[in-house]
Formats: C-alpha cells, structure tokens, sequence
C-alpha cells in the first residue's frame, strides 16, 4: 500500500498511519511519490473533489501492476475535500478497486483536537476508505469503522474497527485486524 502525500502533507503523520495501519491492519505500506493539488481543482469553498484526486491517483498508476493485483493507494490532502451532490466529505474510495482519499482539515476540527486526535481520527478514516477498497460498504452500526461519517461526531463515536458483519463481508485482500 502507498500513502500519497497530496500537496505538503507532514511526514511524520504520514509515517505514523503507515505504521498505525501496519499494527491494526496487517498493511504493508511507504510512502509514495508525491502529487500536487491542482489549483484548478480547488472550488470556490477552498476544498478540492476528492474524484480528482481519485481521478489523478488512477491516472498516476495506469501503467503499475498490469496483469497483477494492483496495490491500494490512499492520497493524503491537508485540506478539505467534497463530492458532487454530497458536499464536504472526509474521504472517498474506489468502491472494490485500488485509490481512495482523506482530507485533513475537517479531521482537525472539532474539541480536543490534538495531535493524537488527529491521529486517530486519521486512522479511522484510513481503515473506512480501505474498508471500501476491499469491497465493504457503509454499515449501520455507529461504532463500526464502515458507518458513514456525517460529521466529526460520527468519526469520534466510531472504533478504527469493523463489526463483525462488516469484517465477513470484506474482499480481505490483504487486511486484516490484529
């Protein structure tokens, strides 16, 4: 797995999801190439789609891992995202394929918004955008990790966890938890 730091992203929070997803998940991870955010990409709001960024990891990638699995790429943006018809959102994946996205600045809101926090906050995000590449879709239970996020709330009050439905039905693919 390679986590893609999307504009200037903090290396440190990047090499602590990696090892937090390797601990919790089994995931093998680096840190990839670096990707710009396109100016042109950012709305009126100030946040960027997160399909262009979805979009340009797909792009990036068109020539890896032909005729073998492909290795899921997480682009990490310290900035908010959103989605057509949807509005803000904290991350968005390739159902059942390799790239998704998590926007940092939503995940800094909130009371008690510290450094572990944020960390943790990332990690729960993390496993719910990975949830979905394995092929998982959102669950109704508000402490599993599938439960859709509508607000920072949401993602406090759920585990960096699947339920055990969620876990059954996951294409595992590599994940697992410890």
């Amino acid at each position: 797995m390679h986590l893609i730091p999307a504009g200037p992203v903090d290396d440190g929070l990047l090499r602590a999801l990696g090892a937090d997803l390797e601990a919790r998940a089994g995931l093998q991870w680096c840190v990839g190439e670096p990707m710009p955010l396109d100016p042109d990409w950012r709305t009126q709001a100030g946040m960027y789609p997160s399909s262009a960024l979805i979009d340009a990891l797909i792009a990036s990638g068109d020539d890896k891992g032909r005729g073998r699995r492909r290795p899921w790429r997480l682009a990490i943006a310290d900035a908010g995202l959103c989605a057509p018809g949807v509005g803000p959102v904290f991350g968005e994946a390739e159902v059942g394929g390799c790239c998704a996205a998590i926007g940092l600045q939503p995940l800094r809101h909130g009371s008690g918004a510290d450094a572990d926090v944020l960390r943790g906050r990332l990690l729960t995000e993390a496993l719910h955008e990975l949830g979905h590449l394995a092929g998982a879709d959102h669950c109704g239970r508000p402490s599993c990790v599938m439960y859709a996020s509508c607000d920072i709330a949401d993602t406090d009050r759920k585990h960096a966890g699947f339920c055990d439905d969620c876990r059954g039905a996951l294409k595992w693919r590599g994940l697992r938890e410890s």
